[in-house]
């Protein structure tokens, strides 16, 4: 969900932010120093759903952090839009986004119309029976449009909508330096996804219907596992690559760090949370680094020209 084009170098000294759009609005930061991503700055806060109240304070933090015109990405926080998974159509590249889009519309509750629609393809799967698979994500378009004009009016170029599942695939890709297949267990407040990522790219991602809320009240250790554990199967079964051998726990945290313990020791990964990475950006290296702030700058490594 491309807004606008442009172009960043990786060594160029001009920041790069992301936002995050959900109950919170994340903002973070990024530049390079010595050849390696840095973050600059990172704010999380709760906000009235108001433009004029989210232009405000994004003018006060672009003001602040000098970033008039600077290129931005627009993260979609998980619940702000439906992604789905289904058959690639038999059509051409260049007619797929418009194949995928008339079949998205029976799984959305609003006129296909009002949608903003993208595709990004699944890995081919082992086996010679199976079908190629598409990931498509459908969002309202209204809110869509306004989250741009907010951005534009406090100063920034937005030139992409990104979406929460493609900004952790950053994160892990920077953090792991590409070198593995990763699980990796997000958590917000209320909910979460376990994604398994190699590199750039993106095998599996589901939902979890609790988040760090409900993992602060409960044991639910056990059943992360389990999911992550029938996770971990079909893409055994259906990928046919690299196994899965690190687990990655973002954000970081007492509660992230006592799953993280729990889990890896159960299935027999190698396990730890975001804050004790290796490769992350410096400055993030932190467990004050909030879930909304995070996918920011997951959404932040991608630059102008970087993957899609």
């Amino acid at each position: 969900m491309q807004e606008s084009g442009g172009e960043v170098r990786i060594g160029r000294a001009r920041p790069a932010v992301g936002l995050c759009w959900g109950a919170q609005l994340g903002f973070s930061v990024v530049d390079i120093r010595e050849g390696r991503w840095r973050l600059r700055a990172s704010h999380s806060e709760a906000l009235a759903d108001d433009p004029d109240i989210r232009t405000r304070a994004l003018s006060r933090w672009v003001s602040r952090e000098r970033l008039r015109r600077c290129p931005a990405v627009l993260t979609l926080a998980p619940g702000t839009y439906h992604l789905t998974k289904m058959e690639r159509p038999a059509v051409p590249p260049d007619e797929l986004a418009a194949a995928v889009r008339w079949r998205v519309r029976e799984a959305l509750d609003y006129p296909l119309e009002e949608a903003v629609t993208d595709v990004f393809e699944v890995p081919a799967q082992g086996g010679a029976a199976r079908p190629p698979l598409v990931y498509v994500v459908a969002a309202r378009a209204a809110p869509l449009r306004e989250m741009v004009a907010v951005a534009r009016a406090a100063g920034l170029r937005p030139w992409k909508i990104d979406v929460a599942e493609l900004a952790l695939r950053n994160l892990v890709e920077l953090d792991e330096a590409g070198a593995e297949t990763v699980a990796a267990v997000y958590l917000m407040p209320d909910r979460g996804i376990i994604q398994i990522t190699r590199g750039d790219v993106l095998y599996l991602s589901r939902n979890l219907e609790y988040g760090l809320e409900a993992l602060a009240r409960a044991d639910l250790h056990e059943r992360v596992a389990l999911e992550l554990q029938r996770t971990m199967d079909y893409y055994d079964s259906h990928f046919g690559a690299a196994p899965v051998k690190h687990l990655l726990v973002m954000p970081g945290g007492g509660v992230a760090l006592g799953l993280a313990e729990s889990v890896g020791g159960s299935l027999g990964l190698a396990a730890r949370v975001w804050e004790a990475g290796p490769h992350m950006p410096e400055g993030a290296r932190s467990p004050e680094l909030t879930s909304d702030a995070l996918l920011a700058l997951g959404g932040a490594l991608n630059p102008p020209g970087g993957h899609a």
